[in-house]
């Protein structure tokens, strides 16, 4: 039976405040549609140049992610998320304050984006600091903020809109990204971060220096050589297939409903939905995917090519109870996806390679992000009014689409037999059995370990 440590208080305040952080500082992707609409309506501007937007926003989450873990090693978590609030609430002000497009690209894409990237990095890094067991139970209860924001901040968000207009509306996004700055004075640096920093201290610049270059030396060649590995270029295909489905579909629901004769009001509460399919596959799959006899590569397969069966028939479902029920699948089969590719990555690069692996991947999916507002400009035609607007049953089509094609290529990640089988094909029938166990249960160990880490 497992045995849990009592952490002290210290320990378990950081957890209430992950959670907060999560909830404010990471979770307007979830519902940067309605913001990329109120952009339409109140900017003189063209589908595609909302896109743009809404898309950098998105992508930011990943693609300044290295950002936030120099800040974090350099200084501390606690500074991490603190500067991330400030910079998120500096992006959303000066975002309020201009009505031109290319001044948002840079305030609202890039500032306020890389901000969320540091809040979440900050967290997650602090958190896996002041936990050495009962890690992931901590982890989980402090990314649920995401799912709770999904669920409760969309009708929250369409009254603000209606109440304050979207220049209000950034300044009090810019406001609740500010109090992320109070969560994360209250994380204050354990024990493992200040011994870090009194080691790096220490050590002389020449010293630190050199050591930096054989990391970073080191990094690069275990790069290159997951690179070279093919069933991961694969999956990072996939990676990037289900990010641009991803990103067409929280950018353009609100549209996509609003066109079709649903309320605003409605829409929001629709978006509502994938919160509550997203905090249930969560734990569901979380559970499926402990269970060693499941394959976590069939588990993203079924995922995704469900939901991309059910949003090519978008088109066709106008009933809002069909709808409601859509999104909540919609959430239920998308909202795990980070569980099963830690997963699968450890299966394909292994666990001392997970750390560059990762990182290739994060960026796959960050330019999988920016690669919609390209097919917003494919997909356009001209509206009863002769502007520019994307064709949104063709963009939901593609979507569909790209959905089945990144399961199928996850799928054949699976050509690359697992290390634990391929190792006693040569081993004799009597000492088969016993090699096979102590094989499995050293990769048990090993994944035990890797989500202590989580």
């Amino acid at each position: 039976m497992q045995k849990f440590n009592i952490y002290h208080s210290l320990q378990w305040l950081s957890v209430p405040c992950g959670f907060c952080c999560c909830f404010l500082g990471a979770s307007i992707p979830y519902i940067s549609g309605i913001i990329h609409l109120e952009i339409i309506e109140n900017f003189d501007i063209t589908d595609v140049q909302a896109a743009w937007a809404g898309s950098l926003f998105n992508s930011m989450l990943m693609l300044s992610c290295p950002v936030g873990s120099l800040l974090a090693n350099t200084f501390s978590c606690r500074v991490c998320i603190m500067t991330g609030s400030v910079v998120g609430l500096i992006g959303f002000v000066l975002t309020s304050l201009t009505e031109n497009i290319y001044i948002i690209y840079v305030t609202y894409g890039l500032i306020a984006g890389t901000s969320q990237s540091l809040i979440y990095t900050g967290v997650l890094v602090s958190v896996g600091y002041y936990f050495d067991k009962g890690r992931s139970i901590a982890t989980g209860m402090v990314v649920n903020g995401c799912g709770v924001a999904m669920l409760a901040l969309p009708p929250i968000m369409q009254q603000c809109v209606s109440s304050f207009g979207i220049h209000g509306t950034f300044r009090l996004i810019g406001a609740a990204f500010f109090q992320c700055a109070v969560f994360g004075a209250l994380m204050r640096p354990n024990n493992v971060e200040m011994n870090r920093k009194m080691e790096n201290k220490t050590k002389n610049t020449k010293e630190l220096y050199d050591n930096q270059c054989v990391r970073l030396g080191k990094s690069v060649r275990n790069s290159l050589s997951t690179l070279g590995n093919v069933e991961f270029f694969l999956f990072c295909l996939s990676t990037f297939c289900w990010n641009v489905s991803f990103n067409i579909s929280y950018l353009y629901f609100p549209k996509y409903f609003k066109t079709n004769g649903v309320s605003k009001l409605d829409v929001s509460y629709l978006i509502s939905a994938t919160g509550i399919g997203n905090i249930c596959g969560r734990y569901l799959i979380g559970l499926a995917a402990s269970d060693h006899e499941i394959d976590s590569r069939l588990l993203f397969f079924g995922q995704f090519s469900l939901i991309g069966i059910f949003t090519l028939f978008l088109p066709f479902l106008k009933s809002f109870t069909i709808q409601f029920v859509y999104m909540t699948a919609f959430g239920l089969y998308t909202g795990s996806v980070w569980i099963l590719q830690t997963v699968i990555l450890v299966e394909l690069v292994s666990l001392s390679n997970l750390a560059s692996g990762f990182g290739i991947v994060m960026f796959c999916g960050g330019f999988g992000q920016l690669a919609v507002p390209l097919l917003a400009e494919i997909l356009e035609n001209d509206n009863h009014d002769n502007v520019p607007d994307i064709d949104l049953p063709k963009a939901f089509a593609v979507s569909g689409s790209l959905y089945i094609l990144s399961a199928i290529l996850c799928a054949l990640t699976a050509r690359k037999s697992s290390s634990k089988y391929s190792s006693v094909t040569n081993l004799s029938h009597g000492d088969e059995k016993k090699k096979t166990n102590d094989i499995e249960l050293n990769d048990d160990l090993e994944m035990e370990l890797f989500i202590e880490k989580r």
